[in-house]
């Protein structure tokens, strides 16, 4: 007896499609990125329970050209990150009464104020970590 036959679409490539496929990736591709370095920042606390001059050396490390560079890297990573997820945070909001937002308050106000946040507490960190280091 025959079988009938189905269509069964390749898969190949699938993420060159469309501009969203590729964005998708690229955006989980940070997140590989950020996990690669929550390792390197455990790394760093592994050197300091060897010792202090395992956690000097390693600190050391961190003033290289290339760790520098590395940090950038980094920092683009999970800025990119960050900004893809507060443009998907009006969509989990979810509806109160028959309404998502009060009146007055769009999906592009609630990027605003999220982003705002996420760059005043950036900042914040960023002046404690530099008074750190002085």
């Amino acid at each position: 007896m025959n079988q009938p036959r189905t269509y069964t679409r390749g898969m190949q490539r699938w993420w060159l499609r469309r501009p969203s496929y590729r964005f998708y990736l690229l955006r989980e591709g940070t997140s590989v990125v950020i996990a690669l370095y929550g390792v390197f920042l455990l790394i760093g606390m592994a050197t300091l329970a060897v010792g202090p001059g395992a956690f000097e050396a390693w600190r050391g490390l961190l003033f290289s050209p290339l760790s520098w560079l590395l940090h950038l890297v980094v920092l683009a990573a999970f800025t990119f990150h960050a900004w893809t997820w507060f443009k998907v945070l009006p969509l989990t909001v979810p509806p109160v009464k028959t309404r998502r937002f009060p009146r007055g308050f769009s999906d592009v106000t609630l990027n605003r104020v999220a982003l705002w946040a996420w760059g005043v507490v950036s900042l914040v960190i960023l002046v404690a970590a530099i008074r750190g280091l002085q």
